[in-house]
């Protein structure tokens, strides 16, 4: 889809099968790859269905070959979904550290802070990516509050936002605009709806044509996102519905098969208002494919091989080392 001279491709996420939320903006002057990564997770007491696992293998390859093909690699926060780890994982990431490196070779790499305003275990994982790819990127730069230009287009990377309601411990994220002329794009991964409203205003305030946000992780128990958030979420997806043309809500959402339900004031909303709210699917033109949401589905209709039943009964540490027999 092109948003005035700006064209976004959604690359990967979960109503296209795999956690990510990697999205391609390119403009007339620089080509962008936005967090370059995908995984699995286990889930519902279930390792991956092997369908899962064809999926990610097909995300990565596309990634893999956008992050060839973009002149800059930008990477707001450090879960795995988001950049690829630079350890070998085969059992969620299908992931090297050769691999990781090959990808950020002669790239230049816009990258959160790793410094301040993170938790413990994303500068964990940020000081281990920073380590092993810092001598063969072109350059890495911090990008929290930061404005870049490539010549008529500016980039535009906000303070650090929470990942999720305030206080959260999963940390900060960065998000983006990108402007070229008058037409601008905000990528917002894992702010969970948003979830605060402190977000919201900072995200309206870009004033986008097209947002891509990560939605609210509906599927995770009270406990751990509860109902203020979620009423603050919902909230605040419709305030953006009720002021963005083009709203991509996917990632964290689209793991609950109920994700349709929830959002139909959202979508309710952007009708009224003449604008549209998609899945990073339906943003392609693609049909949604929630894989992870269906997995005891998958099992059900579609039983693994003994083969790849007996690899999700070893132990851990062959699964990281070994790929799944798919």
């Amino acid at each position: 889809m092109k948003i005035g001279r700006i064209e976004i491709h959604a690359v990967a996420a979960e109503s296209l099968g795999v956690r990510s939320l990697c999205t391609h903006v390119t403009t007339p002057d620089v080509s962008i790859l936005f967090d370059p990564s995908a995984g699995l997770a286990m889930r519902f007491g279930l390792e991956p269905h092997p369908l899962e696992y064809e999926a990610l293998e097909t995300a990565l390859a596309d990634i893999k070959a956008l992050s060839r093909e973009s002149d800059v690699l930008s990477i707001s926060h450090y879960h795995y979904d988001h950049v690829r780890p630079t350890y070998t994982n085969y059992r969620y990431n299908f992931s090297s550290r050769e691999d990781t490196i090959r990808m950020f070779e002669g790239k230049r790499v816009l990258v959160k802070d790793y410094r301040d305003k993170i938790n413990p275990s994303q500068r964990r994982r940020a000081y281990y990516f920073r380590k092993h790819v810092a001598d063969v990127v072109e350059e890495m730069i911090w990008t929290d509050g930061e404005e870049f230009r490539f010549g008529d287009t500016t980039v535009t990377y906000t303070e650090p936002l929470p990942h999720g309601p305030n206080e959260t411990p999963l940390g900060y994220v960065v998000a983006t605009c990108v402007q070229y002329e008058t037409s601008k794009v905000v990528f917002a991964p894992d702010i969970q709806g948003p979830s605060n409203k402190r977000s919201l205003a900072h995200l309206l305030s870009l004033e986008p044509d097209a947002m891509i946000v990560g939605g609210p992780p509906i599927y995770l128990p009270k406990h751990l996102f509860g109902d203020d958030a979620r009423s603050t979420a919902l909230f605040c997806l419709v305030a953006l519905a009720n002021n963005v043309g083009v709203l991509v809500a996917d990632h964290h959402l689209m793991r609950s098969a109920g994700w349709n339900d929830w959002l139909k004031p959202v979508k309710n909303t952007a009708v009224e208002m003449g604008n549209d709210v998609l899945s990073m699917a339906e943003f392609e033109g693609d049909d949604i494919n929630c894989l992870e949401a269906n997995r005891n589905r998958l099992y059900e209709d579609k039983p693994p091989s003994q083969d790849f039943v007996d690899w999700t009964n070893a132990t851990d540490e062959y699964k990281r080392l070994n790929k799944p027999p798919i």
